[in-house]
């Protein structure tokens, strides 16, 4: 839910964007009068249109919504239930979806054996306590990125599914081809990758990401194409110690 606190802060962050609503509003997919019906209350956004207005403000997704502690508020008692609530539904909406994306994924695209890659994928990954091995039946559904360390400023593919996402965007299941892709990201893109990819070796546990949107130019004069997807990540280690993360993408 909107509240009016909310929507100030929203006010606040488009001012000083110094761009119009209306601009912002078609950067988000969404007609020039989106943000004047949010403020009457006529449309509550969605959690791919927070994901991505938070992307085009420059700012974190929890900032956006009031969870970082960056908001000034004058005293409202029913506030943190209120945040409490938000926080909730984005979080259902992110899971909800991506399960909703993943089967539909499932039943057009790669199929490990026939079923469900991502439960597969987890009931693997729980049996193998994390050591990558006797993964031979489920390599073509992930890609194999080595572990960066926290200096790292970009991430390194070993290895990419031959029916991955990856591999199907980029047309071929080099891992030359992502690695150049990634490094034609943005700095900023660049370090938040290796970031997460850091966090997820480190803590060693899955981490499911919220939506992802990656713009991939094509050769021979082909306009780019723009990707949204989830991407699910586990921590592995080799038989000879060294640390990797399997990441496995599908739609959003």
């Amino acid at each position: 839910m909107m509240t009016s606190s909310l929507i100030d802060h929203w006010k606040r962050l488009i001012a000083l964007d110094g761009r119009s609503q209306g601009e912002l509003a078609a950067l988000v997919d969404k007609s020039p009068g989106y943000f004047s019906t949010v403020w009457k209350g006529g449309h509550e956004p969605g959690v791919f249109t927070t994901f991505k207005l938070a992307s085009v403000l420059g700012v974190s997704h929890d900032h956006l919504m009031g969870l970082d502690g960056g908001m000034s508020l004058a005293p409202d008692p029913g506030y943190q239930s209120e945040v409490n609530r938000q926080a909730s539904r984005v979080l259902s909406d992110v899971m909800r979806v991506a399960h909703q994306r993943l089967s539909l994924w499932n039943s057009e695209g790669p199929n490990a054996t026939g079923g469900n890659v991502l439960p597969l994928l987890l009931s693997w990954w729980h049996q193998q306590s994390g050591n990558l091995i006797c993964h031979e039946g489920l390599r073509d559904s992930f890609d194999i990125i080595k572990a960066p360390n926290a200096t790292d400023t970009i991430v390194e593919p070993i290895e990419i599914g031959a029916n991955s996402l990856a591999a199907k965007k980029l047309g071929t299941n080099s891992a030359d081809a992502l690695k150049r892709l990634v490094e034609g990201f943005d700095t900023r893109s660049r370090m938040d990758l290796v970031r997460s990819y850091y966090d997820v070796s480190q803590n060693g546990t899955p981490a499911l990401s919220a939506p992802i949107s990656v713009r991939i130019p094509l050769p021979d004069g082909v306009p780019a194409v723009t990707v949204e997807y989830f991407r699910l990540q586990l921590p592995v280690v080799s038989p000879n110690g060294e640390k990797f993360v399997l990441s496995y993408c599908f739609p959003a």
